[in-house]
């Protein structure tokens, strides 16, 4: 449900607050003959600098030079709005589907394959393109500053004449739009395992593993239980061996009676053996 919520909503602040950014620079000339020029430069999404030109005065000639800002940082910005709109996009289809298509969406197991799959996918990308943008983000900075635009003005770096920045760029809404990012990050992050849950995988591989478990039990009972007939085994045959018992004393022996019939006594003297016959 917090993925239904939130993830269109943090995709839209994503893209909105870098798609829609445009910033300016105002910086004002002083010549040194008491003449004064203010120059604005304007700039915006997707960031290509090298488009981005202004006219600054030549002080001593009275002539203007055309200036060009350097760095082109539209391809991670175009990165990151593209994933954040297409983020949006499934998020609102997924939405749809899921409350209005639950039969169809979990037949066959397809839908909560599939969403699993994507859920992955966006996560990965969300990542990447955040990284990106913030990296992004640093260069545009170092390009827009105010230093590094006043050395590109001829009139500036002459010692005789003066300049400062009037107004600089305000870089809440970019650093907000990274924050969203990562944001979107997390939340795609920990919606894997919820999307995982869905397919039912992770039920299969706990049947598995307790079928597993009972196989490995039952194979060990079986091997208790011969055990247990090996060493009854052994005392029986200690108890038959026990039966024939040799009396040294009276110089004879005794063999284990059976139910075959009433034994005879033979005796060949009174010291001899005593001999037990089972008549059949």
């Amino acid at each position: 449900m917090c993925m239904v919520i939130f993830s269109p909503v943090l995709a839209i602040f994503a893209f909105a607050t870098c798609g829609g950014y445009s910033g300016q620079l105002r910086v004002r000339v002083d010549c040194a003959d008491k003449n004064q020029t203010n120059i604005t430069i304007s700039f915006g999404y997707p960031f290509r600098f090298e488009q981005v030109h202004f006219k600054v005065p030549l002080c001593d000639l009275k002539r203007h030079e055309t200036l060009f800002l350097e760095g082109d940082f539209s391809k991670s910005a175009q990165f990151f709005v593209t994933v954040a709109v297409f983020a949006f996009l499934y998020s609102l289809l997924a939405t749809v589907v899921y409350f209005f298509y639950q039969n169809k969406y979990r037949e066959n197991n397809r839908g909560p394959l599939l969403d699993f799959l994507v859920t992955v996918i966006f996560s990965f990308l969300w990542l990447v393109s955040s990284c990106a943008w913030a990296k992004a983000l640093s260069g545009v900075k170092e390009v827009v500053a105010s230093t590094q635009v006043l050395f590109l003005m001829s009139a500036c770096r002459e010692p005789a004449n003066e300049c400062e920045a009037l107004e600089k760029p305000v870089w809440t809404r970019l650093n907000t739009s990274v924050v969203f990012g990562f944001l979107n990050v997390m939340l795609w992050a920990g919606n894997i395992w919820f999307a995982y849950k869905e397919t039912g995988l992770h039920k299969t591989s706990q049947r598995s593993t307790r079928t597993l478990s009972e196989k490995q039990s039952s194979f060990s009972q079986r091997q208790c239980s011969q055990s247990s007939f090996d060493h009854s085994g052994a005392s029986y045959g200690q108890q038959l061996y026990r039966q024939v018992s040799f009396d040294h004393s009276a110089g004879g022996f005794s063999l284990p009676h059976t139910s075959l019939g009433p034994p005879s006594l033979y005796s060949s003297s009174s010291m001899g053996p005593l001999i037990l016959i089972n008549d059949m």
